[in-house]
């Protein structure tokens, strides 16, 4: 990367006690990709205020850049009890995780993905004797299962919702890899979706 370029956010690793590292991002980097590179990275959902602290912009700031990442439908705004908190909406993920999964990998690489995941899923079937992980986990939570088979089969459930989840992206990456591969662009995040 050039020295003159902006550092992209996700390059940096923040933390709070690092104020050398967060200077370095503050002056490298606009408040709206500040706070893209917080709100994205959301596991649950979060204030305004809260954001703001993270990404190092004033509220009215952080409040500006989250709303129209709303009306772009890049994050979703859920509103209770007076509180309005902001998450990464489910739709712009997926569309994400799709256009990430074909710019990274070949056809054939990701024809491999949708096979492994496949004879993954076969394999817990014909082990476990079901067709779907929310069978386990009823199993686990059956009076006559002991804790140690109970916390195998939620850990195998879950492994089993991963592969179904590979599963779906992949067949989904192979269905739309020419619109895809054809609209990627660069992804160094060197320009946040609203800087333009």
């Amino acid at each position: 990367m050039d020295d003159s370029e902006p550092i992209p956010p996700d390059v940096i690793e923040i933390s709070d006690q690092d104020s050398d590292h967060i200077d370095d991002w503050k002056a490298h980097t606009q408040s709206i990709d500040r706070v893209i590179s917080v709100a994205l990275t959301l596991d649950q959902p979060q204030t305004a205020d809260q954001i703001s602290d993270r990404a190092h912009v004033s509220p009215s700031t952080a409040r500006g850049h989250l709303d129209r990442l709303v009306d772009l439908h890049i994050l979703t705004a859920i509103e209770q009890r007076g509180t309005k908190t902001y998450q990464p909406d489910a739709a712009y993920q997926h569309f994400t995780e799709i256009s990430e999964l074909v710019a990274a990998h070949s056809r054939e690489e990701l024809e491999e993905m949708t096979i492994g995941a496949k004879e993954d899923i076969e394999a817990l079937q014909e082990e476990y004797g079901c067709e779907e992980p929310a069978e386990l986990r009823s199993r686990a939570t059956d009076p006559d299962t002991s804790a140690a088979d109970a916390k195998e089969y939620f850990k195998r459930a879950s492994e089993w919702d991963h592969h179904l989840k590979m599963l779906s992206l992949t067949d989904e990456a192979l269905e739309r890899y020419a619109e895809f591969s054809d609209s990627a662009g660069p992804t160094d995040g060197s320009q946040s979706p609203l800087s333009a």
